[in-house]
């Protein structure tokens, strides 16, 4: 064995061992010839949760798939054959066949690989470079989709073993039926309670005497073949016959067609679903005395048909039903009315069916009926429609078979047959591709409202709900991202619902739990408040499903039903899987919506950045030209007088200090950003004083502003002075650089228990609101259009790092009157 095939090996080995993640499963194998590309899709998906299997080449890919892997992740280029020779040799292997495939291609165009999956059988394609959340995503759609048709396989093969043992028990009955008929030991005789004879064998007609011919000259009536002092004997039997189903054995005698009699033992048992109708088996006495054993015999096994046909009909959830055409009658057992949401007693009436037949499905299931009485198909009827339970509300689907009988004119004289109900396969089966669909669009879903209406679209439609939204819980209220069916006015008005009122959708918020409602007579003051919101509303079934991740609901799914409805366990399952996935799809798109914001503020800073090293580069460059020309032109000077001298030396002094300012404060800001904080050198110091040191220079500077000190005599505290001095220097410029012409800035200090306050006031425009959020950060205020030249824009984010180094806290208030900075600094001493 080469030494890759052994690496190969001991990873397949390791990935085997691995504890399944608690998010997803599923045994993939992935099959790839790069080493690296291999492991980092085999990791991604063990990330997930998954068990994974690797293949190097497409043999031993082949050979893997024998294990029968839920999923095959397919590189489309192999060393030793390519990925779609792989895929057709799957998928001509019966035993590999429905293993899905999933292409991986950086080669081919998306058109190129989607006409590839048709010609080779493949199940999807991811292009490269690789995206990892689509990759587990489409993989655990297939995995999904492998393990429900699994279980479909197994679900069709055990009811395909329970119907053919069920067939076979049907067929030894009959067969018994049979051989009890044609053995010529005892006389069966088919009648109805009207005495009409419907059928008998021969020996029962050669016990009375009758041929063959006496039946098809006309029906036969058993009532007068019975002597008078009998009749009370019949009378006993069918009263037991109409309390049990079948009577005793008891002896009574016929009169023959000759008007001799002949002693017979008799035992009735009616047919199932025919109250009116039944079966009698007669034994002559006078010849076959020995029989009596045998007959006793013969109808235990009678019975015993009987109960084990019921026990057929009710294990394949059959109901039986019949419709006698000429007088209107119909018959249906209690399963058949089960199906239809009747209790066992109700009475049925020939127009019942129609009414409990879904609206969208009447009219293909009369068509049928048409064809069936006038004879298309042999009278044969076969269709499946869905059934709204006319008492329970329940939503059944029905499989309907039957068959008109004709009399010899080719007039309809009954309709019969049998309703299977097929909801948990047609529920099953909808639920699987909702389930399916749902948890493909959830995986490409990126923002909350996308998943909501991935969740609408294919999960909730499918459930006969005539509207439904989902709501996000937001700020003690309830707030609708995505809807369908309701009209303009319901998610303007209730757009954003209070928890505060009680209603289903608040009440599964607050606690978390699933809340059914159905309208009723007691609904208003049970429910006052939602009462009022449903007013005018063809509602008459409310379900609000909580939105969980974790214990934590982050929204509500609510629907609407125009109709009473009743929801199964399996309903309420599916429904709340749903609004699993939904909530997980919710917070994954909250959390990318987080990334994104914050990559854009990433994305606005660098710019910003960007833009603050150039108007850094701009104003340093500036003075640095100014200092270059006055020097040059000094050197140019041969005997410059003592003026240009002066002026010139002053002109450079300036630019220098402006430099100066400017390099000092990107220094604070590396210091602030980068360094830990800005250093302070703490000691005892009065603010008033050094408030005073700073208007002393600001007096030069600024001659003829008028700034105003006012302040306690003695603020003191364990500051650092130049620090402090330069806060005030920054806000006292800000002052002045803002304040309407010909007003005053004010400075205030002031004294308090444990700390001392700060403020400077001036007279202006108020801060823009915008700004108002980024006033202390870098790269914004210096960004602004009034910035002045030779500033940075870095002098309140200085401040700011200044204040709280000693661990201080400052706000801004502003407005038409004016703008103050306030300052509050603990003494520290």
């Amino acid at each position: 064995m080469s030494s890759s095939s052994h690496a190969s090996s001991s990873r397949r080995g390791s990935s085997a061992k691995l504890v399944s993640a608690p998010r997803l499963d599923g045994r993939v194998l992935v099959v790839d010839d790069t080493e690296a590309k291999r492991y980092l899709i085999a990791q991604t998906l063990r990330l997930a949760g998954m068990e994974v299997l690797e293949a190097f080449s497409g043999g031993e890919a082949l050979a893997v798939a024998a294990s029968q892997p839920d999923v095959v992740v397919l590189d489309v280029r192999l060393s030793d054959m390519n990925g779609f020779d792989v895929c057709r040799r799957l998928k001509q292997n019966p035993a590999t066949a429905a293993i899905p495939v999933l292409y991986i291609s950086a080669l081919l165009r998306d058109e190129e690989l989607e006409e590839r999956l048709f010609a080779d059988g493949a199940d999807g394609y991811i292009p490269q470079p690789i995206e990892p959340k689509h990759l587990v995503a489409q993989t655990w759609a297939l995995v999904r989709m492998r393990r429900a048709e699994l279980a479909r396989q197994r679900e069709r093969e055990e009811a395909e073993a329970e119907r053919q043992r069920l067939q076979r028990e049907l067929e030894k009955s009959q067969t018994r039926a049979r051989r009890l008929t044609e053995s010529g030991m005892v006389g069966i005789v088919y009648w109805d309670l009207d005495g009409t004879i419907l059928d008998a064998n021969d020996t029962f007609l050669s016990l009375v005497g009758y041929t063959r011919e006496d039946m098809a000259r006309g029906p036969l009536d058993w009532r007068k073949m019975t002597p008078p002092e009998w009749e009370a004997a019949d009378v006993r039997a069918f009263e037991e016959l109409q309390a049990q189903g079948v009577s005793v054995l008891y002896e009574k005698q016929y009169l023959r067609k000759d008007g001799t009699r002949v002693d017979v033992m008799l035992g009735v048992a009616s047919l199932e679903g025919e109250s009116n109708r039944g079966v009698t088996m007669v034994v002559d006495l006078t010849e076959r005395r020995e029989a009596e054993r045998q007959l006793k015999h013969l109808m235990s096994e009678l019975e015993s048909s009987r109960s084990r046909l019921r026990m057929a009909l009710e294990a394949a959830e059959l109901g039986t039903w019949i419709y006698e055409i000429p007088t209107g009658e119909v018959r249906w057992d209690a399963r058949a009315k089960e199906m239809f949401g009747l209790p066992p007693d109700a009475s049925v009436r020939p127009e019942v069916w129609q009414t409990g037949v879904h609206p969208e499905d009447i009219e293909q299931v009369m068509a049928a009926v048409d064809r069936s009485l006038s004879g298309g198909n042999g009278g044969f009827f076969a269709t499946e429609f869905r059934v709204v339970g006319l008492q329970d509300g329940m939503l059944r689907w029905v499989s309907a078979r039957g068959r008109v009988r004709f009399d010899e004119e080719g007039r309809a004289l009954s309709f019969s047959g049998i309703w299977l109900d097929i909801t948990e396969r047609k529920l099953n089966e909808q639920r699987a591709v909702a389930l399916q669909a749902t948890t493909a669009a959830f995986a490409n879903a990126l923002t909350p409202r996308q998943v909501a209406e991935a969740l609408v679209e294919h999960g909730l439609k499918s459930l006969d709900a005539y509207a439904g939204a989902v709501s996000q819980v937001e700020d003690g209220k309830l707030r609708m991202i995505s809807h369908f069916g309701y009209p303009p006015h319901i998610p303007q008005n209730y757009g954003h619902f209070p928890l505060g009122i009680r209603a289903p959708s608040s009440l599964a918020a607050l606690e978390g739990r699933t809340f059914w409602l159905q309208a009723s007579e007691s609904l208003e003051w049970e429910w006052p408040e939602f009462f009022k919101t449903i007013q005018g509303s063809r509602s008459r079934t409310w379900l609000s499903i909580p939105l969980k991740d974790g214990e934590r609901v982050v929204g509500v799914l609510g629907l609407s039903f125009s109709s009473l409805r009743r929801f199964s366990a399996h309903d309420m399952a599916h429904l709340e899987s749903l609004c699993a996935l939904c909530a997980q799809a919710l917070a994954r798109a909250w959390l990318y919506d987080e990334e994104r914001r914050a990559k854009e503020e990433a994305r606005q800073r660098a710019e910003l950045e960007q833009q603050f090293l150039g108007v850094v580069s701009h104003d340093l460059r500036n003075p640095l030209q100014a200092i270059s020309l006055g020097a040059r032109t000094l050197q140019r000077m041969e005997k410059p007088t003592q003026e240009v001298l002066m002026r010139t030396a002053g002109r450079i002094a300036s630019s220098a200090d402006n430099m100066g300012r400017m390099i000092s404060d990107l220094l604070d800001f590396t210091r602030g950003r980068l360094g830990g904080g800005i250093p302070l050198v703490r000691e005892r110091n009065e603010l008033v004083r050094l408030c005073r040191e700073v208007l002393d220079e600001f007096s030069v500077t600024h001659p003829g502003r008028d700034i105003r000190l006012e302040g306690d005599s003695h603020c003191e505290g364990q500051w650092d002075g130049p620090r402090m001095r330069q806060v005030l220097s920054n806000l006292l410029s800000n002052a002045l650089r803002h304040a309407r012409e010909g007003t005053a800035v004010c400075v205030r200090a002031r004294e308090l228990p444990d700390e001392v306050e700060l403020s400077v006031f001036n007279e202006g425009a108020p801060i823009p609101e915008e700004l108002l959020p980024v006033l202390f950060e870098p790269f914004r205020r210096g960004m602004a259009k009034f910035r002045p030249s030779g500033s940075l824009g870095l002098g309140l984010y200085i401040v700011r790092q200044v204040v709280e180094g000693h661990g201080g806290r400052m706000e801004v208030g502003t407005g038409e009157a004016g703008t103050t900075f306030t300052v509050w600094l603990p003494k520290g001493c």
